[in-house]
């Protein structure tokens, strides 16, 4: 009798020793989710992979919602079985991310040079429209002040070349289409010049 005794407690015991571990918030899960969230933020994940990233990002604010509701419970009514799934889901969503990332380069590289391109040709016409506009009493200035602007986007667009040529191509895009859209402003107002020029 004393044996089985003895062999019930024994059963107890585990049985609560497993919920207490149960019970227990997974700390080297949410230790190691972050890890992977924050390599996937370094690689560029928040320009380059920004769906897999947002969605690693949600998966794991869902993990330390549960976990801060499974802590307000009574100790031995916590269970962080659902967190920790949670937090697996936020590390493989992490690194799907990190992945994504270099397959978003290529496309933003792609992107990038595209408007590179394209700001190059508007400027090129852009210069070439100011060299050909009538330069008369009243215009003089306005030619002076164009050819000012033309030489601040060349600048620009240089600048555009460097952070290209340094990976950095959410800039690099930025800065070409800044350039396309002043030039093609520049080219606009000299055509409205010389229609009024022909007017007059």
């Amino acid at each position: 009798m004393r044996k089985r005794g003895t062999g019930r407690w024994l059963i107890l015991a585990a049985l609560l020793m497993a919920a207490v571990a149960c019970a227990s918030p997974p700390q080297a899960e949410l230790q190691a989710a972050e890890a992977a969230l924050n390599e996937a933020k370094a690689a560029g994940g928040e320009s380059y992979a920004p769906e897999s990233f947002s969605k690693a990002q949600e998966t794991l604010t869902q993990a330390k919602a549960e976990m801060e509701a499974q802590g307000a419970k009574f100790g031995l009514m916590r269970s962080y079985g659902k967190a920790k799934g949670l937090l697996t889901q936020a590390r493989a969503d992490a690194f799907k991310a990190k992945e994504d990332v270099a397959v978003g380069k290529v496309q933003a590289q792609k992107d990038a040079q595209s408007a590179l391109d394209q700001a190059q040709a508007d400027l090129l016409a852009a210069t070439t429209a100011v060299a050909k506009a009538p330069a008369g009493k009243d215009s003089k200035a306005d030619i002076e002040a164009m050819k000012g602007d033309l030489e601040a986007l060349r600048k620009t667009l240089g600048d555009a070349q460097t952070a290209t040529a340094a990976g950095d191509y959410a800039t690099a895009k930025q800065k070409a289409e800044q350039v396309k859209q002043q030039a093609a402003a520049i080219s606009a107002d000299v055509a409205h010049a010389v229609h009024r020029t022909k007017r007059t």
